[in-house]
């Protein structure tokens, strides 16, 4: 495989994200995995994409932190982190390489190509990670961001819905059963904005005493958020009751 068959190769990719790359090679280099360089078609290459991945590796958790530092109010420092990473992880990345269908164009090794690299977790979030840091230098912080906030929004839109550490309703309902014998009571105190980007204010009580309160872009989230903030100020109750 000639290094112009792969320039060819990946014009479609490039469309898809809607960035001309002037530095063509850059673009190509996203694809040039460490196993490939010992290759006949891989001397051409002076570098892997590990490079790159080491710096979308940076940048991803620089708008991922901001996004989530942007949305979740309520949540303190380890919460933000743990969140932070269960969004960027290796499988996480590895399916937004797949959706992207980049172990296609990947160029790997002959052992790594016959052992499956092209759908190899680690192969594809590296990829994924150093396309990052390609758009990075390509075209600057303010692109990748807007590039990284379009593809991490729906995961943090579910976030809240699906089964995990951060599912803070049931947690919540648990631990009111198990002290008061009787479950929280989510209010809706207001719902405010233009149909497109509505805001909802949501309080939480137990035994009708205000425990929590949240505001989010849905009454899902906002409930989520009043219940994690219940949570911690029930947690911190029964402590000091144990003191």
């Amino acid at each position: 495989m000639t290094r112009s068959s792969l320039r060819v190769e990946i014009e479609g990719f490039k469309d898809s994200l809607g960035v001309e790359f002037e530095d063509k090679g850059l673009l190509e280099l996203v694809f040039i995995h460490k196993s490939y360089l010992n290759e006949k078609g891989g001397r051409t290459y002076k570098e892997s994409n590990e490079r790159l991945e080491f710096l979308g590796d940076a940048v991803l958790s620089c708008v991922v932190s901001r996004l989530l530092y942007e949305r979740f109010h309520e949540l303190e420092e380890g919460e933000l982190t743990r969140l932070r990473a269960r969004l960027v992880n290796k499988r996480a990345l590895a399916e937004i390489g797949a959706r992207l269908d980049m172990g296609r164009h990947m160029r790997m090794g002959k052992g790594e190509t016959g052992a499956g690299g092209a759908a190899n977790p680690t192969i594809l979030a590296g990829a994924f990670e150093a396309l990052l840091g390609a758009l990075y230098l390509e075209a600057g912080f303010n692109l990748v961001s807007s590039y990284i906030e379009r593809v991490f929004t729906p995961l943090l839109d579910g976030s809240f819905t699906t089964p995990g550490h951060f599912d803070y309703k049931p947690r919540l309902q648990e631990a009111v059963q198990r002290i008061y014998k009787e479950g929280p009571v989510y209010r809706l105190v207001s719902e405010s904005g233009p149909a497109h980007r509505k805001t909802f204010d949501v309080e939480v009580y137990v035994c009708d005493r205000l425990m929590g309160a949240g505001s989010a872009a849905t009454k899902k989230e906002a409930e989520q958020a009043a219940a994690a903030q219940a949570l911690k100020r029930l947690e911190a109750e029964e402590g000091a009751r144990q003191q």
